[in-house]
């Protein structure tokens, strides 16, 4: 795993409590940021702040903001982020033009909010600040005298002000009474960093995609979403749709089109399947998983009344990711929001369903034998295991094959 770094420096109102935090690239645990490429920065803070740490150790109940590239504002990761808890900032060397006006337009009506970073106001720039929700003005680029006229000129839009680079008592005296709204600086607070580790790509896939099998309220749309944000692995869905084991006489070209011809159940195993052999490839471990994971799925009645197939897949699959991707089964677990009884079998090794857990860890041992404690019969197991490692080979070559 790759250690991963995000700073962030709190947002005041002018009382002192805080309201917002700003979320800073950091290439590593130190007080810059060492940006060369501006695109670069933006793409990694947003992972590392949405995906490795999460918004809510970041944050808390509080807002983000983010700044953004010229190449950003129309970039569909923003589809991906929560609009009511960010407010997105753009950049001072961004020129203002009625593409971008558009773009920002766009996504007001997404729900974002718009801050204008490190902003000094022209008189041309006056459709931009209409269309912002916050104006931060950095005070040490202006004199008194002009930071007055700078306030002044900003209070005729419906905007909130927030005075960056409050460095002094005085300074932050100076812009509570100038009528700024918003304090930030290190006369409050410095850049904290939040450290966090970062598994690889396909990891992440397979994380997300594992935990929208394991919802029965997750849509079609919404794994369409998550299969079309990774590039890679809708790839090769739509390289495995258009396969001889799957292709009709029209060639499928979309992942809509992939779902629609092979089913929902079919296009989500197959989704997991591919990412399960991108993150370690072919091999023992990963057919030992797949194995797990369809044996507790064909034993889930002996320990559930309900339709719990898909839930035990799951359970079966987490019980042994931990040998696959390198990482505690308890941080995995968290990812999944799982319910009581799983998470007791799984971290505890407690509770109704932990006899399943415990009689797969046999029957990988050389001597094992049936824990007596499973409710299921000897013979409905060994069946199961028989059915599990045909099915296992089964989905590896068609895998290959394609």
């Amino acid at each position: 795993m790759q250690s991963i770094f995000v700073a962030r420096q709190p947002i005041f109102d002018v009382n002192g409590r805080t309201v917002a935090f700003e979320l800073l690239f950091r290439s590593a645990d130190q007080d810059t940021a060492n940006v060369s490429d501006g695109d670069a920065a933006t793409s990694d803070l947003l992972r590392s702040a949405f995906v490795d740490i999460g918004l809510d150790k970041l944050v808390g109940d509080h807002l983000a903001f983010i700044n953004l590239t010229r190449a950003f504002l129309a970039h569909p990761i923003l589809d991906h982020l929560p609009a009511d808890r960010v407010v997105l900032e753009i950049l001072e060397d961004i020129p203002v033009d009625d593409v971008m006006l558009a773009e920002i337009r766009e996504l007001k009506q997404r729900g974002f909010r718009i801050a204008l970073d490190d902003y000094r106001f022209k008189a041309e720039d006056a459709p931009l600040v209409r269309l912002a929700n916050v104006v931060k003005v950095d005070i040490l680029e202006f004199d008194p005298a002009a930071l007055a006229r700078q306030v002044e000129v900003l209070g005729r839009f419906n905007v909130e002000l927030l005075a960056e680079k409050v460095e002094t008592e005085e300074a932050f005296i100076r812009c509570r009474e100038l009528g700024f709204h918003y304090i930030q600086g290190y006369y409050l607070s410095r850049p904290n960093i939040v450290t966090g580790q970062r598994v690889r790509e396909l990891r992440l896939s397979l994380i997300r995609i594992a935990a929208a099998l394991d919802d029965p309220d997750r849509t079609v749309h919404e794994l369409l979403d998550l299969i079309e944000v990774e590039p890679g692995l809708a790839l090769q869905l739509l390289r495995l749709a258009n396969s001889p084991l799957f292709r009709k006489s029209k060639t499928v070209e979309t992942i809509r089109e992939a779902i629609m011809m092979l089913g929902r159940t079919r296009v989500k195993d197959l989704a997991l399947l591919i990412a399960l052999r991108e993150t370690a490839g072919p091999g023992p471990v990963l057919e030992q998983i797949l194995v797990r994971a369809r044996v507790a799925q064909l034993l889930s009645p002996f320990f559930a009344t309900d339709d719990a197939g898909e839930r035990f897949f799951i359970l079966g699959l987490l019980s042994g990711l931990n040998r696959l991707l390198g990482v505690p089964i308890d941080q995995t677990v968290q990812e999944f929001h799982l319910s009581r009884v799983m998470e007791d079998a799984l971290l505890r090794d407690q509770g109704e369903i932990a006899p399943l857990l415990r009689l797969m860890a046999m029957q990988e041992e050389p001597h094992s034998h049936v824990d007596r404690s499973c409710p299921a019969p000897p013979a409905t197991i060994s069946q199961a295991y028989l059915e599990a490692m045909g099915w296992a080979r089964e989905a590896l070559a068609e895998l290959q094959a394609a």
